[in-house]
């Protein structure tokens, strides 16, 4: 059964199972990173349902900053789809929602709307371009069976009208999505999605940047909607009990009367504890209550700190010295935090027209060397493999082998790829130290430059924050485990430049 149903008794899904399965999903993108999607399902309404919610699968989603912009439409209509549509429908409902950086979950996304009995409920979640933020994001499904098709429109890659997965090949994508709601009639709605959190730390005014830390205080807003009537005495209040490392300071807000179609912003107060755990989310339940006994209830979620992240010293990109194997292109990320490696994987994006020149190392501070490139397609090929760029990240656990790869594709290839020399040559150094990316280029007419970079250590690298010191004085930091989104934040920052021609494509590509 669909997650989190508590705003409404309807329940509305297509879906024959619930489960997200990995590399089952297709985007248009490049390097990963997508361009405008849009996701669709329709469903037939034989009774009139007030939405509340619409859950979505979520494959991946990778944000440059642990976060990305996903829309959520809602449309009625009584025409088919997607043959007269948009034309014959009109939108009933919007919602904007930042999804955190996540993997193989259902994410619910409060969104209000009013179709009637007879129509069609169109739901699309889009996806705007995540080229030039850096975001990465691919829908959730399975390949266990569906009761109507699941839809795809990708204009950049020729799919400019609503068309089933399975007329574009992929047939097996599944899309979960779900819609929750109440009968048709008067309901409240908590606008999760909607919410805003603003910090304050009054001992160090500089320190309110909108990352909530250790011993600062929260302004809540969220808003409270009404649809199909209006309501007298709304009372909105933070669920008991409070959520780890997170007090109460103002838990209940007098609404009071809401008109139909009107909202209302909800203020609440908290504090974050001064000795609240870094890096660590929390959700504050909302229940809300009126005197027409309608209820209404949603959550706001947030983070304690910001992860943690490492980049090049150097300014990028930087060329590559042109038939120089003696003269590499070195880029270097220093780190300053002493964890003893257990696994290691290094992002690498490089524009060169002929990937066969190059040869990659990497050296860590201890003064261990290993080989992740060493010019694919040589010995072979005398020249090598002539494919264009790359946007790789080399590990031990990948399957595709680059240096006999050369597939004619640009860029060349992308995700995860086996090094020339296993990176378990790092384990059990520590990670403190400066590493050195080394590049160079054995033949000439053909040149390139260094893009980005980036380490994926195992141990993962701890996030930063500052406590605020409530009685005045300096503010003290505070250092503590990492999270999963400190990976998904690292591993995305490596691949902020799209490679080649947009494709509708899985998320890691076996060649």
């Amino acid at each position: 059964m669909p997650a989190g149903t508590s705003c409404g008794s309807i329940v509305l899904t297509q879906s024959t199972s619930q489960s997200i399965t990995t590399g089952n999903s297709v985007s248009c993108n490049a390097g990963g990173l997508h361009s405008d999607n849009s996701y669709f399902r329709s469903f037939p309404l034989t009774a009139d349902i007030n939405v509340c919610e619409v859950q979505f699968g979520v494959e991946t989603a990778a944000g440059a900053g642990g976060t990305q912009p996903v829309t959520v439409n809602l449309y009625s209509g009584t025409g088919a789809f997607p043959g007269t549509f948009p034309g014959s429908y009109t939108q009933i409902g919007t919602a904007s929602v930042n999804v955190p950086d996540q993997s193989a979950t259902i994410f619910p996304a409060t969104v209000s709307g009013l179709a009637t009995a007879g129509s069609n409920l169109v739901v699309e979640v889009f996806t705007p371009d995540g080229q030039t933020a850096g975001n990465s994001f691919f829908i959730g499904s399975n390949a266990s069976g569906e009761s109507a098709p699941s839809y795809l429109q990708a204009a950049d890659c020729g799919v400019t009208t609503p068309t089933t997965t399975g007329a574009i090949g992929f047939a097996g994508m599944n899309i979960v999505m779900n819609v929750v709601g109440n009968p048709g009639g008067p309901s409240l709605t908590v606008g999760s999605a909607q919410a805003t959190l603003v910090d304050q730390c009054a001992s160090n005014p500089g320190q309110s940047n909108g990352v909530i830390e250790p011993g600062e205080t929260v302004t809540v807003q969220v808003p409270i909607s009404a649809a199909g009537g209006s309501f007298t005495g709304v009372v909105a209040t933070l669920g008991i009990p409070a959520p780890a490392g997170i007090t109460y300071v103002n838990s209940t807000s007098n609404i009071g009367s809401l008109a139909d179609g009107n909202s209302a912003t909800a203020t609440f107060t908290v504090t974050a504890d001064a000795g609240a755990t870094c890096v660590t989310g929390f959700s504050l339940p909302i229940d809300v209550t009126s005197n027409e006994g309608t209820t209404a209830s949603g959550s706001v979620a947030s983070q304690i700190g910001e992860s943690g992240n490492v980049t090049p010293n150097e300014t990028l990109p930087i060329a590559i010295p042109d038939n120089s194997p003696g003269t590499p292109a070195t880029s270097t990320i220093t780190i300053g935090q002493d964890l003893t490696l257990t696994d290691l994987s290094v992002a690498v994006a490089i524009n060169h027209t002929w990937v066969g020149d190059t040869t990659i190392t990497l050296t860590s501070p201890a003064g261990t060397t290993v080989t992740l490139l060493d010019r694919p397609g040589v010995p072979a090929g005398t020249f090598g493999c002539s494919n264009d760029n790359m946007d790789v990240v080399f590990s031990d656990s990948a399957s595709v082998d680059p240096e006999t790869s050369c597939p004619g594709t640009t860029p060349w290839l992308s995700g995860p790829v086996l090094p020339a020399q296993a990176l378990s040559a790092f384990a059990g150094e520590s990670t403190l130290g400066t590493w050195t990316l080394s590049v160079t280029d054995s033949a000439a007419g053909d040149t390139g430059d260094v893009v980005d970079w980036g380490l994926l250590p195992t141990p993962g690298l701890t996030g930063v924050c500052t406590v605020c010191q409530g009685g005045g004085g300096p503010p003290a930091a505070a250092i503590d485990l990492p999270t999963l989104s400190t990976w998904s934040k690292l591993a995305l920052g490596m691949f902020a430049i799209a490679f080649g021609a947009l494709i509708l494509r899985r998320r890691s590509i076996q060649r």
